[in-house]
């Protein structure tokens, strides 16, 4: 029985390097918008359900997200290292290139995987006490980590194989696997938490199992894409045997961004000792805010993603140029789609915040926090955008070092000096997260305007 492989010209790519970079940059962005905004619904939905459960539960569930993100942050640049290197070779137009480096990303995926998965169980009880977790919760946290470390390979295959799809300039077939794993994994989780029918209750784990089953789901889809080639690239078993060339490549980008996202883990657990020494009100305002800052994002997200695969591309095919307007556009693009959606939730605050908080003091406290998300959210964006459009020219250092220092030089110091030594209380927290952003938004781009990264190869 032989098995039908897709042939590399089973689909034309999409070329972003003639026409409109306007038209490009918006195609491009509204599906990856629409996926990150479907990822953050789905935390909310797992709020809900297992607030039905208690403190407890919800507190489990956050330390065990927590553990894992700090745990894959060493390969959580693997999906920004096959996009540059996709796009770059679909830009040369070597779709036989594109379609190698997405089976050695993959490859790197699967190994970089099975050492965490390995890890983050045995490990789980030790590094959950560190974490502060004890009796209960201990026990609670412990096996929604299980559960998440066993189908760890699912829940990461699904962001780094999106990641070079939307290299080939098909964010939408991303849209469209995230999709079934939302819909999988909201159908699942009330089912599995509470015990719905002949399905026992699961409690944490069933969150967890949840997470992973629609993480399954969506993969499948992904693997039907990459198989036939439908998004402009495809996977082939001649290209399995490891290619320790294509492999440093990927992760000469990957690993630098990798750091980026590690230290915003670890710099949001300082940030948040600081905010819980200011007490149990703030400390629930910030939750709030925080879930509905991540959720707007995902409009400087989808435009940064934008930026990244036009930069990519345009490069590839020799046009530095093409690439910069691409990427300005991208820019006050971000800008101003921040403005509006934060302005918009600020005149919608009192209804918003009614609905998710009972306590008047902590509604007063969260919506003192959403004025300062203007200037944070504003800031964030520019600097997340301008950071993807350098990552897929190939120069990812500069926006890990640029992000990290606005992190740890600025933002960290600012919020503790104004909090607490200052006598500011919570509004020096929102003033300095304010100015780590706008900080680092600054610096970014004056990197960006250097030029340098026109002559980078990848």
């Amino acid at each position: 029985m032989t098995t039908p492989v897709a042939t590399r010209a089973a689909r034309p790519q999409r070329d972003l390097t003639t026409g409109s970079p306007g038209r490009h940059v918006l195609r491009l962005a509204l599906p990856s918008a629409a996926e990150t905004a479907l990822t953050q619904v789905v935390t909310l939905i797992d709020i809900i359900w297992l607030g039905r459960l208690g403190g407890v539960a919800l507190s489990a569930a956050t330390l065990g997200y927590t553990l894992r993100l700090v745990l894959i942050s060493p390969m959580m640049g693997l999906s920004v290292g096959g996009m540059a290197l996709v796009a770059r070779h679909l830009g040369a137009r070597n779709r036989a290139g594109a379609d190698h480096a997405v089976m050695q990303s993959l490859l790197l995926l699967v190994a970089f995987v099975l050492s965490l998965s390995i890890v983050g169980w045995l490990l789980a009880p030790t590094l959950l006490r560190w974490m502060g977790a004890e009796g209960a919760l201990l026990s609670e946290s412990v096996a929604y980590c299980r559960v998440v470390f066993a189908g760890l390979l699912f829940m990461e295959m699904l962001p780094t194989m999106n990641g070079v799809i939307r290299g080939a300039g098909h964010p939408e077939y991303t849209l469209r696997s995230n999709l079934v794993n939302v819909a999988v994994m909201a159908i699942a989780e009330p089912v599995l938490v509470l015990g719905l029918g002949p399905v026992p209750a699961l409690g944490v784990a069933g969150a967890a199992w949840a997470v992973v089953l629609g993480s399954v789901a969506g993969v499948l889809v992904q693997l039907v894409i990459l198989v036939r080639g439908s998004a402009g690239v495809a996977i082939h078993l001649s290209d399995a045997r490891p290619d320790l060339g294509t492999m440093r490549r990927i992760l000469r980008i990957a690993m630098p961004t990798a750091l980026q996202r590690l230290s915003p883990n670890l710099a949001n657990v300082v940030l948040l000792r600081i905010i819980a020494g200011l007490g149990t009100d703030v400390l629930g305002a910030y939750s709030v805010v925080s879930r509905l800052f991540g959720f707007l994002q995902c409009l400087s997200v989808g435009i940064g993603n934008a930026a990244a695969t036009m930069m990519g591309q345009n490069l590839g095919a020799g046009k530095p140029e093409r690439a910069e307007r691409a990427t300005t556009i991208s820019m006050w693009s971000a800008l101003g789609a921040s403005l509006a959606a934060y302005g918009l939730l600020n005149l919608a605050a009192a209804p918003i915040l009614g609905l998710l908080l009972e306590e008047p003091a902590v509604i007063a406290i969260a919506a003192q926090a959403l004025l300062f998300t203007v200037l944070s959210g504003s800031g964030f964006g520019w600097l997340q955008v301008v950071g993807y459009a350098l990552s897929g020219a190939g120069d990812a250092v500069s926006p890990m070092a640029v992000n990290m220092a606005a992190l740890w030089l600025v933002q960290l110091p600012a919020a503790w000096a104004l909090s607490g030594p200052l006598g500011l209380g919570a509004i020096g927290v929102w003033i300095g997260i304010a100015l780590g952003y706008l900080a680092g938004a600054t610096v970014i781009t004056l990197q960006f305007r250097r030029g340098t990264w026109k002559t980078l190869t990848v």
